[in-house]
């Protein structure tokens, strides 16, 4: 289930780059449908039809509206916007590598919070991840960029909010479970994407048989099935493994750019590239403690 969840994830990147650039499809319109179907999909199926009670105590109790609002707004619309900017201006290998640098900003909020440096595993996954960053941007040369200055920041404010929904959440859902709250979540961000770019405004080559297929690839697959795989596997597996597997999506992301649309990395960004899967990898398997 998680590997086929990145691998979905992994290509809806690089679907999104052809729509963006060459079909010129706006980052907002696709955004707003991909949240609007899978959160339409995700709340029907928990309150309808598993008729699960929690569904209609959560989106009933004002205590939580504050909380729900800001995972659904600044976390899930957040993240997916800029992470579709980092790729309408840059490609999809570097912003899904580059949006991989959340969990190192996790270890660094919590050496923030905790006032103590973090245990030496996460520093050197930590330090792994920013020297694989600085090779990916630059490619080994230091006196230029191989990246637009505006994909590079795209792509770290995607990382900054990947760190924050992966945080903000956790009382939420262990109060009402992880596919509620993300079908809620991608619903109330919906309604604000819906403000900044109608869904109904359809782009001018939707309806030619390849944007339709990768539109309907990047919201069926790439977000719908991918959420509902990827969370259903956290029944049984620890997070951490699900956190391991999904290492697949960068991976997947770069591979899939350099065959299907020639997106070139040089030797310097692959290294980088290969730094900052291990050191996801290494977070995964060795977990810091703070306590």
């Amino acid at each position: 289930m998680v590997l086929t969840a990145a691998t979905f994830w992994g290509l809806s990147g690089t679907a999104a780059q052809v729509l963006f650039q060459r079909d010129h499809f706006s980052t907002a319109w696709l955004v707003a449908l991909r949240m609007l179907v899978s959160g339409l999909a995700l709340v029907i199926w928990h309150t309808f039809i598993k008729k699960d009670s929690r569904s209609r105590t959560l989106i009933t109790d004002p205590s939580q509206w504050l909380n729900l609002a800001l995972f659904g707004v600044v976390g899930l619309y957040g993240v997916q916007f800029s992470y579709f900017q980092a790729i309408a201006r840059g490609n999809a290998a570097t912003a899904t590598l580059l949006q991989y640098l959340g969990p190192p900003m996790i270890v660094a909020y919590f050496s923030l919070s905790y006032r103590k440096a973090p245990p030496k595993g996460a520093s050197f996954a930590t330090l792994l991840a920013l020297a694989g960053t600085l090779l990916l941007v630059t490619g080994a040369h230091l006196d230029r960029l191989e990246v637009p200055s505006s994909a590079i920041a795209w792509g770290l404010l995607s990382a900054l909010l990947l760190a924050f929904y992966t945080l903000q959440p956790l009382a939420l859902i262990q109060r009402y479970d992880a596919p509620l709250v993300v079908g809620w979540g991608m619903l109330v961000g919906a309604v604000v994407s819906l403000g900044v770019h109608p869904i109904w405004e359809i782009p001018a080559h939707f309806y030619n048989p390849i944007p339709l297929f990768l539109t309907l690839f990047v919201v069926l697959l790439g977000t719908l099935a991918a959420f509902s795989l990827y969370l259903a596997s956290l029944h049984h597996l620890h997070p951490s493994e699900a956190g391991l597997l999904a290492t697949a999506e960068p991976v997947t992301a770069v591979t899939a750019s350099m065959l299907f649309l020639h997106v070139h990395l040089d030797l310097g960004q692959l290294v980088g590239a290969a730094f900052i899967v291990l050191a996801i990898v290494w977070l995964s398997l060795r977990r810091p403690r703070w306590t």
